[in-house]
């Protein structure tokens, strides 16, 4: 992925409502809330939601020879945002579209979505993604999770140095580094 398509996959987690909406700014959010993670616990999902938000996010971005969402630290990510940023009815819609999910995997036969099998899960959170413009429910939740499993993600700097090999926006200008042209 290029740093181009990168910025560009931010845009959706842009139009949250508690995100800068300006780029650099965003970018630097995220990057000072990543460097929070390691120093604050989960406060916001409890145990089941934690479970639940982490399976659809390695879903979103797997591990595979790259690190995924859990290794980007991802879930805790989206709790410092739910804890610290969210408003009180942001949290709750999401909380009870958390619920939601929860409740949809119940209707597939299976007590919850994280003990799904495979198939199942992914049939469902194509359900969910379908249902992503909605403004209550399973299908919102996921719209966030997506976001921000995507803003997360590519803001941490696991993603920056080991998959994008970079950082995203540049620390100053040094203007006496020799200029070599690409050919």
């Amino acid at each position: 992925m290029q740093r181009r398509e990168a910025v560009r996959a931010l845009g959706a987690a842009l139009a949250l409502p508690f995100i800068p909406s300006n780029s650099d700014a965003a970018i630097e959010f995220a990057e000072s809330l990543h460097r929070r993670l390691a120093d604050v616990p989960f406060r916001t999902l409890n145990r089941d939601q934690q479970a639940l938000v982490t399976a659809i996010a390695e879903m979103i971005i797997p591990e595979t020879d790259t690190p995924g969402a859990t290794s980007a630290k991802v879930p805790e990510f989206i709790d410092l945002i739910l804890t610290e940023w969210a408003s009180d009815e942001e949290r709750e819609v999401f909380l009870a579209g958390l619920k939601d999910i929860d409740v949809r995997a119940v209707a597939a036969g299976s007590p919850k979505f994280i003990d799904m099998p495979g198939v199942g899960r992914g049939t469902l959170v194509t359900g969910l993604d379908a249902a992503r413009a909605d403004k209550t429910g399973g299908g919102r939740a996921f719209a966030r999770i997506k976001s921000l499993t995507v803003y997360g993600y590519f803001t941490s700097k696991v993603a920056q140095q080991d998959i994008l090999k970079t950082q995203m926006f540049f620390n100053g200008y040094d203007g006496n580094v020799p200029f070599t042209p690409r050919v």
